[in-house]
């Protein structure tokens, strides 16, 4: 047998890629709004207790830039996640798009388009 052939499994054995509910992720990206918000407010927290001067200004320097620092690596890991399924939904639309372009265009409009390459 030779060592260079590829084994391909069959299509039903993939693991289906499915789209996310428009409800879920919409709840997705609305937690994550409220996630930033509470990131806001505790930063907010920080730096009117900072104004009260009762305790040590350092510490909640410090207090505040990890908090700063946790809400920029959150948002940095939870979007990227997102940032790829938004990808591959774009490209998955794309893909449907072209087919039903491709469905519906007259029979003219191919002819049009010949024509104009050529003529170009």
């Amino acid at each position: 047998m030779d060592d260079n052939h590829v084994k391909r499994s069959i299509p039903s054995a993939q693991p289906k890629r499915r789209r996310l509910n428009p409800r879920f992720k919409h709840r997705l990206y609305e937690t994550l709004y409220d996630l930033n918000r509470g990131f806001a407010l505790t930063l907010e927290c920080f730096e009117r207790l900072e104004r009260l001067a009762f305790f040590r200004r350092d510490y909640l320097r410090a207090f505040h830039n990890m908090a700063d620092e946790l809400r920029a690596r959150t948002n940095y890991e939870l979007t990227e996640t997102l940032r790829d399924r938004e990808q591959r939904e774009s490209a998955q639309f794309g893909r449907l798009r072209v087919k039903w372009e491709r469905r519906f265009r007259s029979p003219g409009d191919a002819v049009f388009k010949r024509r104009s390459k050529t003529s170009a």
